[in-house]
Formats: C-alpha cells, structure tokens, sequence
C-alpha cells in the first residue's frame, strides 16, 4: 500500500493588536484635522480684515488725491498760514457755502472756491469711509505746504501702527496725511 504523508504547517500565530486604527487613533487625526481647519479658518478672517483695511486706505488715497488736486488748481494769493484750505476735524455742515460754486457758470472768487472746495470734499470723506472725517493744517515752518489728513474707523487688528501725533488725528481712528506743495502765484 501506498502512503502519502502530507504534512501540514502551521503558521506562527500573529499578534492581531495591529489589525486596523483603534478609536484613539480615529479621534486624534480627527483632532488634529479640526486644529488645521481652525487654523486656516482664522487665516482667512485675518485676510479679509487686511483686505478691508487696504481698501480703505484706497479710498483715503485717492480722496487725498482730490484734495490736493482742488488745491493747486485754484490760485490762492497770500500767506499759506492763512490759506482758505485750511481747516479742522469738524464735519461739513448740511447747507453749501454761499454763494454755490457748484454750477460751471458761478462766478466765485478764490476764497469762496476753497471754502466750497472743502466743504464738498468734507461730505465725500464721510460719505466714502466709517467714520470719515478729514482736515487741512499748514505749518509755519513747512514753507509753501498743506497737509492733507483723512481719518477712519479702524479696528486696531487692522491698523496697528498709530497715527504720528502732531496730525491731531481723533481718538481710535485709522489716520494718514498727504502733504501738498501750494503753488505761490
């Protein structure tokens, strides 16, 4: 007769502890996953709150740009330390400056030009930024120069950096300065 013998081997026997991720496992990448995406999320806040502030600082450019633009067009005769462009942080009241200068007819002098000049520009600064209001200073010792100021609503995140102080710009507002050369006729 015919024997087979077959033998048989057995495996070592695994260990089965490392079969699959346990629940701890599970609950710490997902751990980890939520402190990324906070993370990220609060990336995009700061983002956004820097492209808010950028856009205002846009703005407040660009009414600068206005202003000093008003200012070297209109020839205004006399000492810079007494220009009719010059004014506080006080807003525009609600009623034009008389006579209006408003129309391309008026005939208004230089100095009613200003005062209106201001006045206008005044509402446009409230009107365009939170909170805005704007001046016009000269300094005795700046020769021939205005500077311009504008003044914002600002969060302190956004605008970390305060305003130099000789600009007087108002309490908890965001604050830059265009400096403008006035023309001598």
């Amino acid at each position: 007769m015919l024997s087979l013998s077959v033998s048989i081997r057995r495996r070592p026997l695994q260990r089965r502890g490392q079969a699959g991720f346990s629940m701890i496992e599970a609950l710490v990448a997902v751990l980890v996953l939520s402190f990324g995406l906070m993370a990220l999320a609060g990336f995009q806040l700061r983002v956004l709150a820097d492209s808010a502030g950028a856009s205002k600082k846009n703005i407040a450019v660009q009414l600068a740009g206005d202003m000093a633009d008003r200012i070297r067009s209109n020839l205004v005769t006399g000492p810079v330390a007494g220009n009719p462009y010059v004014s506080d942080w006080s807003l525009a009241g609600a009623d034009a400056p008389k006579p209006s200068c408003a129309e391309a007819d008026a005939a208004c002098s230089a100095s009613e030009l200003a005062a209106y000049d201001v006045w206008s520009w005044k509402r446009t600064v409230a009107a365009a930024l939170p909170g805005g209001v704007a001046d016009i200073q000269s300094k005795a010792t700046a020769g021939g120069l205005l500077f311009v100021h504008i003044a914002w609503n600002e969060s302190a995140v956004a605008n970390p950096i305060p305003p130099e102080s000789s600009w007087n710009c108002p309490a908890d507002k965001a604050c830059m300065e265009v400096t403008v050369a006035v023309p001598q006729p």
